[in-house]
């Protein structure tokens, strides 16, 4: 049974750093945005964007 515990914990880990990952990357297009990177803003906004769309597929 703890084994089912420990599992459940290790799933919220990866959720959390998935999440954090995430808002990382958010952050980092809306930099480049500000500062004219947009090749880099449009390339990190698609990984981004794939992420969502894979989340919302589970």
């Amino acid at each position: 049974m703890k084994g089912f515990v420990y599992l459940k914990d290790e799933n919220q880990d990866i959720l959390e750093y998935e999440e954090n990952i995430a808002k990382i990357l958010d952050r980092a297009v809306k930099l480049f945005k500000k500062t004219k990177l947009n090749e880099l803003a449009d390339k990190w906004d698609k990984i981004l964007t794939n992420y969502y769309v894979k989340k919302q597929e589970k």
